[in-house]
């Protein structure tokens, strides 16, 4: 039984699920903080939102691994989860179960709350469907497609509490939603692709012809370089027109260059995966340091 559970938290790819909080729960607080606890918008539908966006993400993850279970199982033939642990036909059932759940909880939030979610879910699980389906199996547009849509999360909350922001009218506050937007995109693009190389051998097996299928290690790697060397230059720019987020975007960049030479590094899968875990650690230092910089 523990087993199970454990495989199902993996399939569900629960550090997602905790990384997706952050800026529901940033962006909310530091709204809140502006608005001087005069907040228009309900802490509930928040919490809703923040629920079903899990959910979708969870749907997503399973179905990935349903689409990527040849893969899987020459690329981690020992620690897959579908063909394992879970049929695949369980798998169908519980990514089944996460949409229903998703689409329940929505209607609530849409009818009480965020009446405009309705066509942003069903946009959402369009783009995971056509991500899944199509995309994944292609060069580049697979990787710009995921970090769109992770990308979109915070104009999402954005648009959730518009109606507070509209009244506080602060540049900070409405600076700091994109800054999550540019730094999730940035950062999320070339760790996908860091990923499709560590996955190369299972790809190729499938017909799976990411970008490092098409051009090979060495070259996507340089890919990934030129991906964060334009994100330091646009951090440059950000830092120079707003200071105080200059240790966001200086600290963010030095770790990024420390991580271009891991990167070049790396030989065995396990040395990607890893690599791409310290991404996820830029990634959340920035955005809790945009944060914290956003507060007077």
């Amino acid at each position: 039984m523990l087993t199970k559970i454990k495989a199902t938290l993996t399939l569900m790819r629960w550090f997602h699920e905790v990384v997706v909080m952050i800026p529901f729960v940033a962006l909310y607080l530091c709204t809140y903080y502006f608005a001087k606890s005069q907040m228009q918008t309900s802490f509930w539908g928040i919490i809703l939102l923040c629920f079903t966006v899990q959910l979708l993400i969870a749907a997503g993850c399973v179905m990935n691994d349903i689409r990527d279970k040849e893969i899987d199982a020459v690329n981690k033939p020992n620690t897959r989860i579908i063909g394992r642990i879970y049929t695949v036909r369980q798998s169908y059932l519980l990514f089944i179960i996460l949409m229903f759940l998703a689409l329940l909880v929505s209607s609530v939030l849409t009818i009480f709350y965020f009446r405009d979610w309705w066509w942003m879910c069903l946009t959402i699980i369009g783009l995971s469907f056509l991500y899944n389906l199509r995309l994944k199996r292609t060069p580049l547009f697979g990787n710009l497609l995921m970090a769109g849509m992770t990308a979109w999360i915070p104009f999402v909350i954005k648009a959730y509490l518009s109606t507070d922001l509209i009244v506080l009218k602060s540049e900070p506050l409405n600076l700091l939603f994109d800054l999550f937007a540019i730094i999730s995109f940035a950062i999320i693009v070339p760790r996908e692709l860091s990923l499709d190389i560590s996955d190369l051998k299972g790809d190729l097996s499938d017909d799976c012809y990411t970008l490092p299928a098409k051009i090979g290690e060495q070259s996507s790697k340089w890919v990934v370089t030129s991906f964060l060397i334009l994100f330091i230059i646009g951090g440059g720019f950000i830092s120079y027109f707003y200071p105080y987020q200059l240790i966001t975007f200086g600290v963010g960049s030095g770790l990024m260059l420390f991580y271009v030479f891991w990167l070049f590094r790396c030989k065995e899968r396990i040395d990607y995966i890893r690599a791409g875990r310290f991404l996820w650690v830029i990634m959340i230092g920035m955005l809790l340091l945009a944060t914290y910089f956003t507060f007077p």
